[in-house]
């Protein structure tokens, strides 16, 4: 089996819309939505979110580029996740172009909770503080999974280690790939033999 990341923040096309922060009101909690913590009823409503003004660009795609690394997902892309079975939040919310007109009714935060201890430390290259393995980690360079560590692995899940990086299998790869969707790029990640 395959295992590909999702990037949440690709740059290809300058005349994309792009997201900063987050919806209106939960600014301060944005982490939560990145890492893989529930939101629960601190997330809004009535939720908006507008374009960020520092990047000019205001055509839609099926994934919006969030320079704060949340996965924003069109409706039809947040249902294969949804319906994958995996403890996720789809959080809805009413996209604002630059003008504070209503851009989209149809975009969705996509919220994998939790991680998973799949990462062989080894074979990775992890940037840890006092270089202390098993520590704090400051950045992850090269996600290696482990297949020991993986055997059970749902088919969407966030990485220890790196929370921002969610990982998808092969299935839900290509269920994707069949919506010939627009500014989603996947990495395939490397499995140590």
């Amino acid at each position: 089996m395959n295992y590909f990341q999702i990037e949440t923040c690709p740059t290809e096309d300058l005349s994309l819309c792009v997201l900063a922060n987050a919806p209106k009101g939960t600014v301060a909690i944005n982490h939560r939505m990145a890492r893989g913590f529930p939101m629960g009823a601190d997330y809004p409503a009535d939720a908006q979110w507008a374009m960020c003004d520092r990047y000019k660009g205001i055509k839609l795609s099926t994934l919006i580029t969030c320079v704060d690394r949340i996965l924003v997902l069109l409706k039809p892309a947040m249902e294969i996740f949804r319906d994958i079975g995996v403890p996720m939040e789809c959080l809805p919310f009413t996209l604002l172009n630059h003008k504070g007109r209503v851009a989209s009714k149809d975009y969705f935060i996509v919220n994998p909770l939790g991680t998973l201890d799949c990462l062989d430390i080894q074979k990775s290259d992890i940037e840890w503080l006092d270089d202390q393995v098993g520590g704090e980690v400051i950045h992850v360079y090269e996600h290696v999974l482990g297949p020991k560590k993986i055997a059970n692995a749902p088919p969407v899940f966030r990485t220890k280690e790196d929370p921002y990086c969610i990982v998808l299998n092969e299935t839900v790869a290509e269920r994707l790939r069949a919506l010939n969707p627009t500014n989603v790029y996947l990495t395939e990640i490397e499995v140590a033999t």
